[in-house]
């Protein structure tokens, strides 16, 4: 009986080893996971520092990054307007949308200088009359957006939203940021337009006009008009703090049955393993 007793206690000590080895080894392909996720991270404190050789003319491949806009907003290539890739992208653990349409590049840039999100649509010729709004990640708060016409009073403002509708080339319209606000142009940030590395940072500067009191932006396709963001100056871009605990709430909850569904596993198994020692140890 005796001899049992130490059996039945030894194995399950050495369960305890095995189920903590195991916590172990999650953790490290945790961790893995977060430097994969920062990784991207790096490539937009490096973007500023590359000197691209190429010419404006040499058109770029699939996932491969054109340029970067508001410091530390990348975009990518999607190799052509009519490849789809069926990929999605997610920072931090939110939905961005599909690699590398201009949607996707949108809520990005909406996530990484504004730390907000605004809800899904079918395609960004939607987006002028489905959004009303943009929503904080951290706290849901939301933010209303302003719709201006092409042709508006109040002219085109940094850090709006340009939307395009349904076109011969753009079936499902397309949407740019306004990055940047010159007296008599603006300059915009996009993806799946065109497919040239950016020689600045921003991919195109497009004529504003002023006549009969009114704003116009001057394209090849037809503008909708502008959307911007109703903040009064309180949405900051995302900190390394707000990501982390963004990423931390996305991260997947794992299996209820699984003895590393939480970390302050470590501990218990720890002292349930100090118990076994000392009951092994004072009865035998």
């Amino acid at each position: 009986m005796r001899f049992l007793m130490k059996l039945l206690v030894l194995s399950c000590l050495l369960i305890v080893v095995y189920q903590y080895s195991q916590c172990t080894e999650l953790s490290r392909a945790s961790l893995n996971s977060d430097t994969s996720e920062n990784s991207l991270k790096l490539q937009y404190l490096q973007a500023f520092k590359e000197k691209r050789s190429v010419s404006e003319q040499q058109l770029a491949p699939f996932n491969a990054k054109v340029g970067v806009a508001s410091s530390n907003v990348p975009a990518y290539s999607n190799g052509n307007d009519s490849y789809y890739s069926g990929e999605d992208s997610y920072l931090y653990g939110t939905y961005m949308g599909l690699k590398w349409q201009c949607v996707e590049y949108a809520r990005r840039w909406t996530f990484l200088r504004k730390s907000s999100v605004f809800e899904s649509v079918e395609g960004a010729n939607n987006m002028w009359t489905q959004l009303k709004y943009v929503e904080r990640v951290a706290d849901k708060k939301q933010f209303s957006l302003k719709h201006h016409p092409n042709g508006s009073p109040t002219p085109p403002t940094n850090e709006s939203y340009l939307i395009y509708p349904i076109n011969k080339g753009a079936p499902y319209g397309h949407v740019a940021v306004i990055v940047d606000v010159l007296p008599n142009a603006i300059r915009i940030a996009e993806q799946n337009y065109y497919f040239n590395y950016w020689t600045k940072n921003y991919s195109r500067e497009l004529p504003v006009t002023y006549r009969n009191g009114l704003y116009y932006v001057q394209d090849i396709s037809e503008i909708y008009g502008w959307m911007e963001i109703d903040d009064k100056k309180e949405l900051k871009p995302l900190d390394e703090i707000t990501a982390r605990r963004i990423q931390m709430k996305n991260a997947p909850t794992l299996d209820s049955n699984s003895i590393c569904s939480h970390m302050n596993v470590h501990i218990y198994l720890f002292i349930l393993f100090l118990c076994l020692c000392f009951g092994y140890f004072m009865f035998f």
